[in-house]
């Protein structure tokens, strides 16, 4: 019997062993990693017929990120690319910060058999009907229209968040969606699906005649926010509803210095702040003293008298939930009646007064560490607001 000699029994091992792990690397190719794909040669790739510098010529001087492409699913055969996603930054309208807003591609359906094109024209036809019964539930809010000069036939659906493009060209079905955020994003939609369009012929992707045309700058929506807070020339002045004539009718007994005034400024906080004066004096600060003479020994009471415009709202409601709010700060939980249309009182003789979007507060301090001298300050303090709410428009 002839025998196999050590040498080669020593190849066959070793050859067994290659086997073996060339199996195991067959699996891990069959796998792989989703940040890595690797689509089969000759087949579509998404990010291919949609390409990053598409986005870079709509949106000039804005950063554009691709998220890699996505593998179509393991059953439909050899794996291509079947999507493709980047992320563009855009200025916020409303703040300083950025917004990322997605252009999103995928591959429906494609096939270069006999029978392709017309079977594309039916999923095409059966995908638009599909659209059109869920664009008619409003509650949806979905908007479609026909749409021209992309691809062999499209239309695309209108929400709040994105324009969506879908398509055939010849064999190929394919969606195309661009995040909502201005104007803009309705013809750069087309326009990129447009230009997949082109880079498609005959069950292959080809170069387009030409580059997507450029845009000269990205469109910045503007904040179309409204302010819950009123303009500043429809703000009282604070020295007019608390003149010095009331502040001598309730502290005739003292010596009363003239008003210090303080101006005021509305912030509008936006993409790009803005600060508009208030016109008239917010705030109309007095000050009150009497001395005399207490077992010999001279003694000053002093009251400080502050009158202020804290808000204007642009709205009842909106003026409503100021005033709670004035309330719980301020620990204002004993109410007034006959002052505006509700008002309250602090234990630090504060007194909030809101009458329909006008929200003011009057104080009146001094003797806070004798109970006599506090009880009249409040006194005085009801008194004076009976005046700025005869005054209050």
């Amino acid at each position: 019997m002839m025998s196999i000699p050590r040498v080669a029994h020593s190849i066959l091992v070793i050859s067994l062993l290659g086997a073996a792990d060339a199996l195991a690397q067959g699996v891990i190719v069959q796998n792989p990693s989703p940040t890595t794909p690797q689509a089969a040669s000759g087949l579509p790739d998404a990010c291919k017929l949609l390409r990053q510098s598409d986005l870079e010529a709509l949106f000039p001087g804005r950063p554009v990120t691709s998220k890699g492409p996505t593998l179509s699913p393991i059953y439909k055969g050899p794996q291509y690319a079947e999507g493709c996603q980047y992320g563009v930054q855009l200025p916020s309208p409303t703040s300083k910060l950025e917004l990322t807003k997605f252009a999103t591609f995928s591959i429906i359906k494609w096939g270069t058999q006999a029978k392709a094109q017309s079977e594309a024209a039916e999923a095409f036809a059966s995908m638009r009907e599909a659209r059109e019964k869920l664009a008619a539930n409003p509650s949806f809010h979905i908007r479609i229209e026909p749409l021209a000069g992309v691809g062999d036939e499209a239309f695309q659906e209108t929400s709040d968040s994105d324009v969506i493009i879908r398509a055939r060209k010849e064999d190929l079905l394919f969606y195309l969606s661009l995040g909502m955020y201005s104007p803009q994003t309705q013809p750069n939609a087309v326009a990129l699906a447009a230009q997949v369009a082109k880079r498609w012929h005959a069950g292959a992707m080809i170069e387009a005649a030409t580059p997507i045309a450029s845009n000269t700058g990205v469109d910045i929506p503007a904040d179309t926010r409204v302010s819950d807070t009123a303009p500043g020339d429809q703000w009282p002045d604070a020295c007019a509803l608390l003149t010095p004539d009331d502040v001598r009718a309730v502290f005739g007994d003292m010596k009363i210095d003239p008003p210090r005034k303080t101006m005021g400024q509305i912030k509008h906080y936006s993409r790009i702040d803005r600060v508009e004066d208030i016109p008239k004096p917010i705030r109309c600060s007095y000050e009150a003293r009497e001395s005399n003479l207490v077992d010999g020994r001279p003694q000053t009471i002093a009251n400080s008298i502050d009158m202020i415009v804290s808000n204007v709202a642009a709205t009842v409601e909106s003026s409503k939930v100021r005033y709670v709010s004035a309330q719980k700060v301020g620990n204002a939980d004993t109410p007034v009646v006959g002052l505006g249309d509700e008002a309250s009182l602090s234990i630090m003789n504060q007194i909030y007064i809101r009458k329909g979007v006008l929200n003011v507060s009057l104080r009146v301090g001094g003797g806070e560490r004798d109970q006599a001298l506090h009880a009249d300050a409040r006194r005085r303090a009801l008194e004076l607001a009976k005046l700025v709410a005869a005054k209050l428009p």
